[in-house]
């Protein structure tokens, strides 16, 4: 049998997960819900007196005498959009495994009523063969975070999928990296690092690492110009890199995909009614892989190096092969 002070409490439980606006609680289910969910019995007057001790603590809760049918919770913490924004993102998130995927979803579910819980029954699991099988991804995320927050260098197992579909270690060496921070690009959560004796930064999924150990060594010096939060910015498919100058000409068709891939720091050029010339900084083996899969559509001018990779792959392609020898 829970104390009285407990009412408060119990009261503020029952509104938010059996009221809304559309499903208000009268004086008589309230009571009852309390009996029945927590075992306490308290009487009308105390309900009254646990309705303002919640209002003056900051609860919204809209009361028989502005309604005139009962009681409700006005506002919460997420809104019901808010809610179903959160629960399609942890659906399609690739990195989180199934099962992360349901129990973070019952966890969201308990942000709205009963009842707004069953307009969201028909949400389910975009691609599921897509999700990740390593299990340790929550864990991991506390492990980097720790390591961050200590500035300490971290040791990882690197997986990659085999032939029969199983992730295996994708060397037998134990990666030792400087972690900066962690960011979420591409449907996919990476560890933005530098390895250890090395200058270049790098980019690991989360999702990939398995026997993370948070050693007791201390960063290796920061180069002096590195911004973990610019070399994302400029980051395309998480492909690291020294971020260069770009300027390619494309469709303006497809603009839209630019912004979504290199936002509206851009500059744009009109160079007719159907193309535009763009510039912008990013890294370019981000951009090559970019450009590859839009190849109707765009031409990279700048830099000429880059310019010349795309030629080569395009070469490269057995499709070029193909078209070369049926119309040569």
């Amino acid at each position: 049998m829970l104390p009285d002070k407990a009412n408060p409490i119990c009261l503020l439980l029952i509104l938010c997960k059996y009221s809304d606006e559309n499903h208000i609680l009268t004086m008589r289910e309230i009571i009852k819900r309390m009996k029945a969910d927590y075992g306490v019995s308290p009487d009308r007057r105390t309900i009254y007196s646990s309705i303002s001790l919640l209002i003056d603590l900051g609860f919204e809760i809209s009361t028989y005498k502005d309604n005139g049918v009962g009681y409700y919770l006005e506002q919460r913490l997420f809104e019901t959009s808010e809610v179903r924004l959160l629960m399609d993102a942890v659906y399609s998130f690739s990195c989180l495994p199934s099962k992360h995927t349901e129990d973070l979803i019952k966890k969201l579910q308990k942000l709205l009523s009963v009842h707004e819980r069953k307009h969201f029954e028909h949400l389910t699991v975009v691609r599921s063969e897509k999700k990740t099988a390593n299990r340790q991804v929550f864990w991991n995320i506390e492990q980097l975070d720790k390591a961050i927050s200590k500035k300490v260098k971290v040791r990882f197992t690197y997986l990659q999928y085999d032939l029969n579909k199983k992730l295996v270690p994708r060397r037998e060496e134990i990666y030792t990296v400087n972690p900066y921070s962690m960011v979420f690009s591409n449907d996919n959560y990476y560890l933005v690092c530098i390895k250890d004796n090395k200058d270049s930064v790098s980019m690991y999924r989360i999702d990939r690492m398995r026997d993370i150990e948070v050693t007791e060594c201390k960063l290796d010096s920061q180069k002096p110009d590195f911004n973990p939060s610019k070399f994302t910015e400029h980051a395309v498919y998480a492909y690291p890199g020294e971020p260069e100058h770009i300027r390619m000409n494309c469709r303006i068709s497809i603009l839209d995909h630019v912004i979504d891939n290199y936002g509206t720091n851009i500059n744009i050029h009109k160079l007719d009614d159907e193309n535009i010339e763009i510039c912008f900084t990013a890294s370019p083996y981000g951009v090559k892989y970019w450009a590859l899969q839009y190849l109707p559509y765009v031409e990279v001018i700048y830099p000429i190096w880059l310019r010349d990779e795309i030629i080569e792959s395009i070469k490269e392609n057995p499709y070029f092969e193909i078209y070369y020898r049926e119309n040569i």
